[in-house]
């Protein structure tokens, strides 16, 4: 489940990004069509190497990250639980307008494992990773698989991206209202009818 929290002007967001060791709905790339599961213990070792996770707005913009408080993450055991307060005004609208959909993590593999079964997809275990950001989605997450090639000194290095809706599962939104001008100026106007009626 996702939780989302209007209050102030701010959001606040938390669930959970992965569960681990729970297969994912088909993802194809090169290979064809295969089904892919995080190994439990690999984000505790991915934030033990990386203490300073970016939180991020559709894999692209900067919200803020782990050391200036806005993104608390942790890994428990159903898997990558995440909480992020935003104060961002275009993700608050979207909150406002109920139009977030979910979470998504993009990461570089360290260590995977393939498993081939006869009449069956491939199933890629994820034993060891690298998480750079942890993204809040606007776009429908439908188990994002995205592969983005970065320029590194080494060559090319693998930035991928996974958004699964089996973790996200449902989103629960909690909005305060906020008060209109008209609203305001209309109970002022009640507050100002009493006055007169006791000064009549």
């Amino acid at each position: 489940m996702m939780k989302i929290e209007v209050r102030n002007g701010a959001v606040t967001i938390e669930g959970y990004v992965n569960v681990t060791e729970r297969l994912s709905k088909p993802i194809r790339d090169v290979r064809g069509n295969f089904l892919e599961k995080v190994q439990s213990g690999a984000f505790n070792s991915a934030l033990q190497r990386n203490n300073n996770v970016e939180l991020r707005f559709n894999h692209r913009r900067k919200l803020g990250d782990q050391q200036d408080g806005s993104l608390e993450l942790r890994e428990d055991s159903i898997g990558l639980y995440a909480k992020a307060i935003v104060s961002d005004a275009e993700v608050v609208q979207l909150a406002e307008n109920r139009q977030l959909k979910g979470w998504s993590f993009g990461f570089r593999k360290l260590e995977d494992a393939w498993d081939k079964q006869e009449n069956m997809p491939e199933v890629r275990t994820l034993k060891a990773i690298d998480v750079s950001e942890v993204s809040i989605l606007s776009v429908n997450p439908a188990y994002i698989a995205t592969s983005i090639n970065v320029r590194a000194d080494e060559g090319e290095d693998l930035l991928e991206c996974r958004s699964n809706e089996t973790a996200t599962g449902t989103l629960e939104y909690d909005i305060e209202e906020r008060k209109s001008d008209d609203e305001e100026e209309t109970s002022n106007q009640k507050y100002h009818d009493i006055l007169k009626e006791l000064n009549a």
